[in-house]
């Protein structure tokens, strides 16, 4: 493409599709390529804009619904800032424009800044004071919210063992999996000091997530299991059990995989699985990623690779992960690549295959052009999620 911002798009465009959809094409290590937005790709750019100041708590469902019953010509231009809900009396009082006042015709200094929305349950969340030793949550309660650290440190530990799986301290986030649809806390949470906590509601996240037509919900429920992946891994690299899989009875048709997805959401009873066998079951009935099929032997990766272009979910089959003297073997569920090629970083591992592997792709270009125009708690929270990832495979 030869495109350059703010200048028309040649007329015979070879991909004209992209050119109408998508505002800017994400190479690593390259620049973006700005593209005239077609007046279809106006309307996506400006109701994205909209449901962002949503999420945020900045704006209303109505103003979004108003915005969506406009025509293209009557939208404004893309370098307006989008409308903005100003708190009002009433939650529900729609937000009036003030009558205009003789001295407005006048030259006058700049009007001060609208005072900024106080925090809601849309907005950007909650502080928290927990003490120490006071538990935040339980394992199998239901996920409705994420926290940031403020101040202090707090213990995740399984309830059913009782043993500390991590301590995580001042500006970690945890409790992702609530972004997630049905998601199910996997272990439980307790203040390892006195803590202070961001709360954030992750309703409008996963609303944003349900509508988004990309590839954003495969990409942080795969994220999240990789996040558990190396939890799991770093604690066994002194042991003699270097195996790791989400299941080893992966033979579900996608019919039923989705008809346990559905009973699961109507009755809010995870079936005793894991928060990560739920994460996989999601990723299986996705149609979003395309899967492929390598033979025994073939090498998926390694840490010569300069530029990883895809990420890998294995859904039947076993890959050995080799660094060093140490040898990993990895089956469904283990996600490779991911976090590494959206950081990019390389791989801490040469892959190859150890029989016939099936393997569920995540294309990283699509999967950055998705993340820059997502909402911005999403995109902290990949962020987080895959610098926890990096600092566990340090131990590895």
């Amino acid at each position: 493409m030869s495109a350059q911002p703010n200048q028309e798009a040649p007329s015979a465009s070879r991909t004209p599709k992209t050119d109408a959809v998508e505002r800017f094409m994400h190479t690593p290590g390259r620049p973006p390529v700005g593209f005239v937005l077609s007046e279809f790709a106006r309307r996506m750019e400006y109701e994205l804009r909209v449901a962002i100041e949503v999420a945020n708590g900045r704006a209303t469902l109505a103003d979004l619904e108003r915005v969506q019953t406009l025509n293209v010509k009557s939208l404004p231009s893309r370098a307006a800032t989008p409308v903005r809900a100003v708190a009002a009396p009433a939650p529900s009082a729609p937000v009036r424009k003030a009558a205009p006042s003789p001295a407005a015709s006048a030259p006058a200094a700049p009007a001060p800044r609208a005072p900024r929305r106080k925090v809601s349950s849309e907005g950007a969340g909650e502080s928290i004071v927990y003490e120490e030793g006071k538990v935040l949550f339980n394992q199998g309660d239901k996920a409705d919210h994420l926290a940031i650290i403020l101040e202090g440190s707090v213990e995740i530990f399984d309830a059913k063992t009782g043993n500390s799986i991590a301590v995580l301290n001042k500006g970690v986030s945890f409790g992702e999996q609530a972004i997630l649809e049905g998601g199910v806390r996997g272990a439980s949470a307790r203040a390892h000091t006195r803590v202070v906590c961001l709360e954030i509601s992750t309703e409008p996240l996963r609303a944003i997530l349900k509508s988004d037509p990309g590839i954003l919900t495969p990409v942080v429920e795969a994220m999240l299991l990789q996040l558990n992946m190396a939890n799991k891994i770093s604690k066994s690299v002194d042991s003699d059990d270097l195996d790791y899989e989400v299941t080893n009875d992966n033979n579900l048709s996608s019919t039923q995989v989705q008809k346990i997805l559905d009973e699961v959401y109507a009755t809010g009873d995870n079936k005793g699985m894991s928060s990560d066998e739920l994460m996989f079951l999601k990723l299986l009935a996705s149609n979003k990623l395309h899967t492929t099929v390598h033979e025994a032997g073939t090498v998926l990766g390694s840490p010569d690779d300069s530029e990883l272009g895809l990420g890998y979910i294995i859904v039947q089959g076993h890959v050995e992960a080799a660094i060093g003297p140490k040898k990993y073997k990895l089956g469904p569920g283990s996600v490779l690549g991911l976090a590494e090629a959206l950081l990019d970083k390389t791989l801490p591992w040469g892959l190859t295959s150890l029989d016939t592997v099936t393997l569920m792709n995540i294309p990283i270009d699509k999967a950055l052009r998705g993340l820059e125009h997502a909402n911005p708690g999403i995109r902290g929270i990949v962020r987080y999620t895959a610098d926890r990832i990096m600092h566990l495979q340090n131990t590895f």
